[in-house]
């Protein structure tokens, strides 16, 4: 197509719609249109599909050879798991439609969302991006238009390198951008990473005849294509493509190269490629990119000699003995369904952490650390995690929703606070939500068992508590929630009080000297606010285990964190009213546990409680009689 194609100006401007008429395609929505290509959502019998229609103004523009070409593409890639070629091509009259599965993100989109990719994550991604290239390259595919809007990710970031150009021109004339407008500017963004040696002199040139490769003038209406003897692109080409897509994608986001600045660097100015490689602190990683987008095509290595030079270097060794084969089963057919995954990763995941672990407990023991809790650049079930944090929303089963929290809370003793706030807090909230019972219990005890272990808390994150955890949890220690959520609840609120104090206390003490900070006083009165609701509502339940199990499990601990005013006030005055109520259990735990809340109300508050003790004597249950003896008699001097 690239050195066939003449542009003949079109006598009437069709919508995008006007093309899917008279398909069994169903347009859904416009993604964008150059003059090159139009490009659409649409669906099709097997789901959710890209089209992109190159509109035929000329009837007799031969693009046989292409569509031919395409579908060879098809299937020499079939086997290549991080490879998406094209799986259709139909040509009619009026356009030629081009289409492949859709997939929601491509790498430029990721960059910008957030939680932002972690060191480790980038590393991932750059092993795929390799591999993906070793495969094509092994089967003689080169793709010709590596860029990061043709890198697609899925939501467990698994990269497929998709839109091979086949029919894209190989080279181009340096004295003209027109025809790399036309074909490879697609997204507007001005970055080139077409290799150097594919800008080529154009045959009007005055040292034309010196120079072996040429490309005829393109004229900027007729878009005529490079006219040479050797129109095949190299594994060098792409290698030079993909260093630049590497390079960005460390540099977050930052194009190394534009235009101008990539024929600058082809005619030897090398200032601006030793700028953005200093910006990569990895000795590794800046030695690969240098070799990558090396001037010279000799000088480049293929994929596969990068995959063996940065095999336990750049790479860990678990992303070839084991990481990639056994994420690869989730991207392969038969796909699995979310909870088919979850309940894989449930009973795989302890094998998951070992394989992990291994690798980067040798390099702890040499460093003489632990390898409990390990650096964020080595945190590599970041990246199973990713696998059960993207099925989460998909789960239809109860038992699933439990394993995912199951899984959630085993990978918490391993990974990172920053891991715990940014990947996993928001699903288990998620889950708390929208869900069965016994679901939602889990997901309180999983929240609790996971923030505790939290114990960096970063500035961004100073007002989790009163601003995010809270008030999506406060709807859960009310009536229309299940008993045994309540119960929940109660059982673990005093336990998220006291991390929510640890929390604030580490802002506060991590906070920069220059920042201005509220009050540690306004602070705790903030989160006292919030949990006073919860836990009024709690001591007002209509059902006495849930009193129950709040008195068991969490009064005590309640009454440090309100202090002492509070405590007498909110605590004491409701828990009196435990006396008159039918429940003997309930009865019975008021005076296990008043001896440790009138430590913190004081003496004070022996006047309330002395004629309270006197009627527990008389309850018309032996069992509440036993307890306030065996519990309060050999402590009775706090009441003298």
């Amino acid at each position: 197509m690239g050195n066939q194609l003449v542009g003949i100006a079109p006598s009437q401007i069709y919508p995008m719609e006007h093309y899917f008429s008279g398909t069994e395609i169903v347009f859904e929505s416009n993604m964008g249109s150059t003059r090159f290509f139009k490009v659409a959502k649409a669906k099709s019998e097997e789901g959710l599909i890209v089209v992109k229609v190159f509109v035929r103004h000329d009837p007799t523009l031969p693009l046989e050879c292409h569509k031919e070409r395409l579908e060879y593409i098809k299937k020499a890639l079939a086997n290549a798991v991080n490879c998406l070629p094209f799986q259709r091509v139909d040509l009619t009259d009026k356009a030629a439609y081009i289409m492949r599965e859709f997939v929601k993100h491509n790498l430029y989109d990721r960059l910008s969302t957030r939680p932002f990719l972690t060191t480790l994550e980038k590393k991932w991604i750059t092993f795929q991006i390799l591999c993906a290239l070793n495969q094509c390259h092994k089967q003689k595919i080169c793709h010709g238009d590596i860029k990061l809007e043709n890198i697609l990710i899925n939501s467990w970031n698994w990269v497929l390198l998709s839109d091979f150009a086949s029919f894209k021109p190989t080279y181009l004339p340096d004295d003209n951008p027109a025809d790399y407008t036309y074909f490879f500017d697609t997204s507007r963004r001005r970055t080139c990473y077409i290799a150097p040696e594919r800008f080529v002199k154009s045959s009007t040139s005055d040292d034309a005849v010196e120079d072996h490769v040429t490309v005829r003038p393109t004229d900027s209406l007729a878009r005529l294509g490079p006219f040479i003897s050797d129109n095949t692109l190299t594994p060098a080409m792409d290698i030079f493509s993909a260093g630049c897509t590497i390079l960005e994608l460390w540099n977050d986001g930052t194009a190394p190269f534009e235009l101008s600045q990539l024929l600058s660097y082809r005619g030897g100015d090398t200032e601006i490629v030793n700028k953005h490689l200093d910006n990569i602190e990895n000795d590794n990683l800046r030695s690969l990119l240098a070799s990558m987008i090396n001037l010279h095509p000799k000088n480049r290595k293929s994929a596969e000699d990068y995959l063996d030079q940065e095999r336990g270097r750049l790479f860990p060794e678990y992303f070839y003995s084991f990481l990639q084969s056994y994420l690869q089963m989730f991207s392969s057919l038969p796909i699995m369904t979310p909870d088919d995954k979850i309940l894989r990763l449930h009973s795989d995941i302890g094998h998951c952490k070992n394989e992990d672990e291994e690798v980067e407990a040798e390099q702890a023991e040499t460093k003489q650390v632990s390898c409990e809790r390990l650096p964020p650049d080595q945190d590599g079930l970041i990246l199973i995690i990713t696998v059960v944090t993207s099925s989460i929303r998909g789960l239809r089963q109860t038992n699933t929703k439990i394993c995912s929290l199951e899984i959630l809370h085993r990978i918490c003793k391993y990974t990172t606070s920053d891991t715990i706030l940014d990947r996993i807090l928001p699903y288990i909230l998620y889950l708390a939500h929208n869900s069965t019972a016994k679901v939602q219990v889990q997901s309180i005890e999983t929240l609790t068992a996971c923030l505790n272990m939290v114990k960096h808390v970063p500035l961004s994150d100073a007002n989790i508590f009163p601003e995010y955890i809270l008030p999506a949890i406060a709807k859960l220690s009310c009536e229309p929630s299940a008993v045994i959520v309540r119960m929940a609840f109660a059982r673990n609120v005093a336990k998220i009080a006291k991390i929510a104090i640890y929390f604030l206390e580490e802002t506060q003490r991590n906070a920069p000297h220059d920042m201005p900070a509220r009050r540690y006083d306004t602070e705790v009165n903030v989160l006292h606010e919030f949990l006073q609701r919860n836990v009024l509502s709690l001591l007002t339940d209509s059902r006495p285990i849930v009193k129950q199990t709040l008195m068991e499990s969490s009064i005590c601990d309640l009454c440090g964190f309100f202090g002492k005013e509070k405590a007498n006030d909110i605590i004491l005055s409701h828990i009196m009213t435990f006396l008159n109520d039918e429940d003997k259990n309930l009865r019975g735990s008021f005076f296990d546990n008043i001896a440790g809340v009138a430590g913190y109300v004081g003496w004070q508050a022996s006047d309330i409680l002395v004629p309270l003790l006197l009627q527990g004597f008389t309850d018309r249950e032996e069992f509440v009689i036993s307890k306030l003896s065996v519990r309060l008699l050999p402590s009775s001097n706090w009441v003298i």
